[in-house]
């Protein structure tokens, strides 16, 4: 089966506060396990302050990467990815649980994508993880919101 790894809004200026934690985690877990991928697709939210410059905190070579200016990462340009390629499954992680990561959820869901959400790669600014994975887990069922990816932050 055609697999992707889609990792949302890690990225500097999101960082810097307590959900630094993530970062370190995602590119780990990319280090490792990015080459089982059919592709990897990393979102970076745009807003004009930025003046254009990427602030992704997570790299992979080859990775495919898509800006967007709302909260969800399935755009029309992630879209075309996934169709160019014949993905089947995605597997989300990134920030925010709350906002991104359920807003990709629900998208790639209505658009007929078996999801996997990564919990121990998905981080929240508010404290949302545990509610907004309780959502996760009622749309896509318990066994695909998998605990990988996690491990110790500092080695």
């Amino acid at each position: 089966m055609n697999t992707a790894l889609l990792v949302l809004d890690v990225q500097s200026d999101f960082l810097g506060n307590t959900i630094d934690y993530v970062a370190p985690l995602c590119q780990r877990f990319v280090d490792e396990r990015g080459a089982d991928y059919s592709v990897v697709i990393l979102t970076q939210w745009t807003y004009p302050e930025q003046q254009g410059r990427s602030t992704l905190a997570v790299h992979f070579p080859g990775a495919e990467i898509v800006e967007k200016t709302g909260y969800s990462g399935y755009t029309a340009a992630t879209r075309e990815i996934l169709e160019q390629r014949g993905i089947e499954e995605v597997h989300l992680a990134g920030v925010d649980a709350e906002g991104a990561v359920l807003a990709t959820l629900f998208g790639l869901v209505d658009a007929g994508y078996r999801v996997k959400v990564l919990e121990r790669l998905v981080a929240s600014y508010h404290g949302r993880n545990w509610e907004s994975m309780m959502i996760a887990r009622h749309v896509l069922g318990k066994d695909n919101v998998v605990n990988i990816g996690g491990g110790s932050v500092y080695v």
